[in-house]
């Protein structure tokens, strides 16, 4: 788990869902963004993969990244957020296990689409 939480942190900062709630995820990134505008581009890129089209994928997984980066904090602030993500984490594994495993699996498709998309 540990490594998982560490990982999260150090990666290209994403919006990410969790029971329902849009949440910046990253590197100095974690706030709660579900009231945004920018989570409409989640469902697009959704779209956009069922159609399997690449083109809209690359535009749309660069607009997340791009929005989810402007919720990173100062580098004074690190330690804070990520004590307060880690906390977050544990106890989402702790309450709702399957919550927790669908944010692994969109950490693993994300990885995957960094890969090819950037």
């Amino acid at each position: 788990m540990s490594d998982f939480k560490e990982s999260l942190y150090e990666k290209k900062s994403f919006i990410y869902q969790i029971n329902g709630e849009y949440y910046a995820i990253g590197a100095n990134t974690f706030a709660n963004v579900t009231a945004s505008p920018e989570v409409d581009n989640i469902e697009l890129l959704q779209n956009a993969l069922k159609k399997q089209n690449d083109r809209q994928i690359a535009k749309y997984l660069e607009k997340i990244v791009r929005s989810a980066n402007f919720y990173r904090v100062d580098a004074r602030e690190h330690y804070k957020l990520q004590d307060k993500l880690f906390k977050f984490l544990d106890e989402l594994e702790a309450s709702d296990e399957a919550a927790f495993k669908s944010l692994q699996e969109q950490v693993f498709c994300f990885d995957e689409l960094c890969e090819k998309y950037q």
